[in-house]
Protein backbone atom coordinates (compact mmCIF):
# COMPACT_ATOMS: atom_id res chain seq x y z
CA UNK A 1 0.00 0.00 0.00
CA UNK A 2 2.83 2.79 1.00
CA UNK A 3 4.47 1.85 -2.06
CA UNK A 4 1.41 2.47 -4.13
CA UNK A 5 0.95 5.61 -2.48
CA UNK A 6 4.31 6.15 -3.29
CA UNK A 7 4.15 6.14 -7.00
CA UNK A 8 1.48 8.32 -7.10
CA UNK A 9 3.94 11.13 -5.36
CA UNK A 10 6.84 10.78 -7.52
CA UNK A 11 8.97 13.42 -8.98
CA UNK A 12 7.31 14.59 -12.21
CA UNK A 13 9.95 14.23 -15.08
CA UNK A 14 9.45 17.85 -15.55
CA UNK A 15 10.06 21.05 -12.97
CA UNK A 16 7.27 23.71 -12.55
CA UNK A 17 9.80 26.17 -13.99
CA UNK A 18 10.16 24.60 -17.34
CA UNK A 19 6.37 23.79 -17.39
CA UNK A 20 5.41 27.36 -16.75
CA UNK A 21 7.86 28.22 -19.56
CA UNK A 22 6.66 25.73 -22.35
CA UNK A 23 3.27 27.03 -21.22
CA UNK A 24 4.73 30.62 -21.43
CA UNK A 25 5.98 29.91 -25.12
CA UNK A 26 2.96 28.40 -26.36
CA UNK A 27 0.91 30.76 -25.14
CA UNK A 28 2.85 33.88 -26.70
CA UNK A 29 3.03 31.05 -30.18
CA UNK A 30 -1.27 31.38 -29.83
CA UNK A 31 -1.14 35.18 -29.32
CA UNK A 32 1.06 36.01 -32.32
CA UNK A 33 -0.71 33.44 -34.51
CA UNK A 34 -4.28 35.04 -33.75
CA UNK A 35 -2.48 38.69 -34.10
CA UNK A 36 -1.28 37.60 -37.26
CA UNK A 37 -4.70 36.72 -38.57
CA UNK A 38 -6.73 39.81 -37.24
CA UNK A 39 -4.09 41.99 -39.04
CA UNK A 40 -4.44 40.08 -41.81
CA UNK A 41 -8.69 40.04 -41.41
CA UNK A 42 -8.15 43.61 -41.15
CA UNK A 43 -6.56 44.01 -44.07
CA UNK A 44 -9.14 41.66 -46.00
CA UNK A 45 -11.73 43.93 -45.13
CA UNK A 46 -9.48 46.81 -46.08
CA UNK A 47 -8.68 45.77 -49.69
CA UNK A 48 -12.26 44.16 -50.62
CA UNK A 49 -13.79 47.80 -49.84
CA UNK A 50 -11.96 48.71 -53.56
CA UNK A 51 -13.50 46.19 -55.87
CA UNK A 52 -17.06 46.46 -54.16
CA UNK A 53 -17.14 50.15 -54.34
CA UNK A 54 -16.44 50.25 -57.94
CA UNK A 55 -19.31 47.57 -58.47
CA UNK A 56 -21.34 49.73 -56.70
CA UNK A 57 -20.50 53.23 -58.40
CA UNK A 58 -21.24 51.32 -61.54
CA UNK A 59 -24.28 49.98 -60.42
CA UNK A 60 -25.35 53.71 -59.13
CA UNK A 61 -24.32 55.27 -62.39
CA UNK A 62 -26.37 52.93 -64.85
CA UNK A 63 -29.49 53.57 -61.93
CA UNK A 64 -28.91 57.22 -62.01
CA UNK A 65 -29.45 57.18 -66.08
CA UNK A 66 -33.66 57.97 -67.28
CA UNK A 67 -32.17 55.57 -70.16
CA UNK A 68 -29.54 53.05 -70.84
CA UNK A 69 -28.20 52.01 -74.33
CA UNK A 70 -25.77 49.69 -75.41
CA UNK A 71 -23.30 52.38 -75.40
CA UNK A 72 -23.72 53.23 -71.27
CA UNK A 73 -23.57 49.10 -70.68
CA UNK A 74 -20.57 49.10 -72.70
CA UNK A 75 -18.98 51.86 -71.11
CA UNK A 76 -19.33 50.02 -66.91
CA UNK A 77 -18.98 46.67 -68.25
CA UNK A 78 -15.14 46.25 -68.75
CA UNK A 79 -15.00 47.85 -65.01
CA UNK A 80 -17.56 45.60 -63.47
CA UNK A 81 -15.63 42.62 -65.08
CA UNK A 82 -12.15 43.58 -63.95
CA UNK A 83 -13.30 44.14 -60.21
CA UNK A 84 -15.41 41.32 -59.83
CA UNK A 85 -12.43 39.10 -61.32
CA UNK A 86 -10.75 40.93 -58.56
CA UNK A 87 -13.04 40.26 -55.88
CA UNK A 88 -13.03 36.36 -57.08
CA UNK A 89 -9.45 36.49 -56.68
CA UNK A 90 -9.43 37.99 -53.33
CA UNK A 91 -12.44 35.28 -51.79
CA UNK A 92 -10.20 32.07 -53.49
CA UNK A 93 -6.93 33.17 -52.26
CA UNK A 94 -8.98 33.64 -48.43
CA UNK A 95 -10.85 30.31 -48.93
CA UNK A 96 -7.59 28.11 -50.06
CA UNK A 97 -5.22 30.15 -47.27
CA UNK A 98 -8.22 28.73 -44.55
CA UNK A 99 -8.08 24.92 -46.06
CA UNK A 100 -4.56 25.41 -46.23
CA UNK A 101 -4.12 25.85 -42.74
CA UNK A 102 -6.92 23.98 -41.39
CA UNK A 103 -8.27 20.75 -43.72
CA UNK A 104 -6.21 17.62 -42.82
CA UNK A 105 -6.86 16.16 -45.97
CA UNK A 106 -6.84 18.54 -48.80
CA UNK A 107 -3.55 17.33 -50.25
CA UNK A 108 -3.50 14.14 -52.91
CA UNK A 109 0.30 12.67 -53.20
CA UNK A 110 1.25 10.95 -55.67
CA UNK A 111 5.11 9.38 -56.85
CA UNK A 112 5.73 11.52 -59.78
CA UNK A 113 9.30 11.94 -61.63
CA UNK A 114 10.36 15.49 -61.01
CA UNK A 115 12.54 16.54 -64.05
CA UNK A 116 8.97 15.74 -66.11
CA UNK A 117 6.93 17.37 -63.48
CA UNK A 118 8.58 20.71 -63.68
CA UNK A 119 8.98 20.67 -67.79
CA UNK A 120 5.12 20.09 -68.15
CA UNK A 121 4.83 23.44 -66.03
CA UNK A 122 7.34 25.26 -67.74
CA UNK A 123 5.83 24.68 -70.93
CA UNK A 124 2.77 25.52 -70.02
CA UNK A 125 4.22 28.89 -69.67
CA UNK A 126 6.16 29.07 -72.58
CA UNK A 127 2.34 28.21 -74.81
CA UNK A 128 1.31 31.50 -72.39
CA UNK A 129 0.43 34.30 -74.66
CA UNK A 130 1.15 36.54 -71.06
CA UNK A 131 4.55 35.24 -71.39
CA UNK A 132 5.20 35.63 -74.91
CA UNK A 133 6.93 39.07 -74.44
CA UNK A 134 9.49 37.42 -71.54
CA UNK A 135 12.52 35.70 -72.39
CA UNK A 136 11.68 32.52 -70.58
CA UNK A 137 14.61 29.12 -69.80
CA UNK A 138 14.66 26.37 -68.13
CA UNK A 139 17.54 24.37 -67.26
CA UNK A 140 17.34 20.53 -65.17
CA UNK A 141 20.28 19.37 -64.13
CA UNK A 142 21.01 15.92 -65.15
CA UNK A 143 20.99 14.34 -61.52
CA UNK A 144 17.36 15.25 -61.26
CA UNK A 145 16.01 12.47 -62.60
CA UNK A 146 14.59 11.22 -59.23
CA UNK A 147 10.99 11.43 -57.77
CA UNK A 148 9.37 13.53 -55.52
CA UNK A 149 5.54 13.12 -53.77
CA UNK A 150 3.66 15.99 -54.56
CA UNK A 151 0.18 17.00 -55.15
CA UNK A 152 -0.21 18.03 -58.72
CA UNK A 153 -2.86 20.79 -58.15
CA UNK A 154 -1.32 22.40 -55.27
CA UNK A 155 1.97 22.49 -56.24
CA UNK A 156 1.02 23.49 -59.51
CA UNK A 157 -0.61 26.26 -57.67
CA UNK A 158 2.82 27.15 -55.46
CA UNK A 159 4.91 28.09 -59.07
CA UNK A 160 2.25 29.63 -60.89
CA UNK A 161 2.33 32.55 -57.94
CA UNK A 162 5.60 33.07 -58.34
CA UNK A 163 5.45 33.34 -62.12
CA UNK A 164 2.86 35.61 -61.46
CA UNK A 165 4.77 37.16 -59.08
CA UNK A 166 7.86 37.63 -61.39
CA UNK A 167 5.47 38.28 -64.50
CA UNK A 168 3.78 41.52 -62.84
CA UNK A 169 7.60 42.72 -61.56
CA UNK A 170 9.05 42.28 -64.92
CA UNK A 171 8.72 44.03 -67.84
CA UNK A 172 8.63 42.89 -71.85
CA UNK A 173 12.37 41.78 -73.12
CA UNK A 174 13.11 40.76 -69.53
CA UNK A 175 14.21 36.84 -68.44
CA UNK A 176 12.06 34.24 -66.03
CA UNK A 177 14.49 31.27 -65.60
CA UNK A 178 13.83 28.38 -63.70
CA UNK A 179 16.29 25.74 -63.05
CA UNK A 180 16.29 22.39 -60.76
CA UNK A 181 19.54 21.39 -59.10
CA UNK A 182 20.25 19.00 -56.18
CA UNK A 183 21.19 20.88 -52.92
CA UNK A 184 21.82 17.60 -50.96
CA UNK A 185 21.24 14.22 -51.29
CA UNK A 186 17.75 13.86 -50.53
CA UNK A 187 16.61 17.61 -51.62
CA UNK A 188 15.99 19.25 -54.62
CA UNK A 189 16.02 23.36 -55.60
CA UNK A 190 14.16 25.07 -57.47
CA UNK A 191 14.96 27.99 -58.49
CA UNK A 192 12.82 30.55 -60.19
CA UNK A 193 14.60 34.09 -61.01
CA UNK A 194 14.18 37.26 -63.01
CA UNK A 195 15.74 40.57 -63.80
CA UNK A 196 12.33 42.44 -63.00
CA UNK A 197 12.67 44.79 -60.29
CA UNK A 198 14.54 43.95 -56.78
CA UNK A 199 12.57 43.47 -53.62
CA UNK A 200 13.76 45.86 -51.34
CA UNK A 201 16.39 44.22 -47.93
CA UNK A 202 14.09 45.66 -45.66
CA UNK A 203 11.13 44.50 -47.37
CA UNK A 204 12.67 40.97 -48.22
CA UNK A 205 12.16 38.92 -44.79
CA UNK A 206 8.42 40.06 -44.72
CA UNK A 207 7.02 38.96 -48.11
CA UNK A 208 5.89 35.49 -47.66
CA UNK A 209 4.18 37.31 -44.50
CA UNK A 210 0.27 37.15 -44.96
CA UNK A 211 -0.43 40.62 -43.61
CA UNK A 212 2.39 42.09 -46.30
CA UNK A 213 1.29 43.33 -49.66
CA UNK A 214 2.92 42.73 -52.98
CA UNK A 215 2.55 46.36 -53.19
CA UNK A 216 4.54 47.25 -50.57
CA UNK A 217 7.74 45.25 -51.50
CA UNK A 218 8.55 46.78 -54.91
CA UNK A 219 6.38 48.76 -57.30
CA UNK A 220 2.62 50.02 -56.43
CA UNK A 221 -0.54 48.33 -58.07
CA UNK A 222 -4.26 48.73 -57.05
CA UNK A 223 -4.42 45.71 -58.79
CA UNK A 224 -2.08 43.73 -56.48
CA UNK A 225 -5.09 42.85 -54.03
CA UNK A 226 -4.49 41.33 -50.89
CA UNK A 227 -0.60 39.52 -52.12
CA UNK A 228 -2.31 36.62 -50.09
CA UNK A 229 0.09 34.31 -53.71
CA UNK A 230 3.10 34.35 -52.05
CA UNK A 231 1.83 33.15 -48.38
CA UNK A 232 -0.16 30.68 -50.22
CA UNK A 233 2.84 29.29 -51.90
CA UNK A 234 4.62 28.66 -48.94
CA UNK A 235 1.89 27.11 -46.93
CA UNK A 236 1.61 24.51 -49.97
CA UNK A 237 5.23 23.92 -50.01
CA UNK A 238 5.27 23.34 -45.99
CA UNK A 239 2.62 21.14 -46.29
CA UNK A 240 4.92 19.44 -48.51
CA UNK A 241 7.64 18.96 -45.97
CA UNK A 242 9.71 21.61 -48.17
CA UNK A 243 10.82 25.13 -47.61
CA UNK A 244 11.30 28.71 -49.99
CA UNK A 245 13.31 31.43 -49.51
CA UNK A 246 13.84 34.70 -51.59
CA UNK A 247 17.25 36.21 -52.53
CA UNK A 248 17.36 39.87 -53.93
CA UNK A 249 18.59 43.31 -53.04
CA UNK A 250 22.63 43.12 -52.55
CA UNK A 251 22.34 39.64 -52.56
CA UNK A 252 22.30 39.02 -56.58
CA UNK A 253 23.31 40.90 -59.70
CA UNK A 254 19.81 41.63 -60.62
CA UNK A 255 16.10 41.02 -60.32
CA UNK A 256 15.42 38.48 -57.64
CA UNK A 257 15.26 34.77 -57.09
CA UNK A 258 12.78 32.28 -55.36
CA UNK A 259 14.30 29.19 -53.96
CA UNK A 260 12.04 26.07 -53.35
CA UNK A 261 13.68 23.04 -51.69
CA UNK A 262 11.71 19.86 -51.73
CA UNK A 263 12.64 16.00 -49.96
CA UNK A 264 12.81 13.37 -52.67
CA UNK A 265 11.83 9.98 -52.61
Amino acid sequence: MADKLRKNFEEPSISVSELSKTLYDTNLRLYEAIQERNEMFANISHDLRAPITAIHNCIEYLASLDHIDESDIKEVLPMLESRSAMLERMIEDVFLLTKIDFARNIFNFEEVPADAFFEDIFYIYKADEQYSSRDLSLSIAPDCSVSINVDLMYMKRAIDNIFKNALKFTEAGNYIKMSVQRSAEQTLEIIISNDGQKISEKNLPHIFDRTFTASDSRTPSSDNGMGLGLSICRGIIERHGGSIYAVSGNEVERGCEFHILLPVI
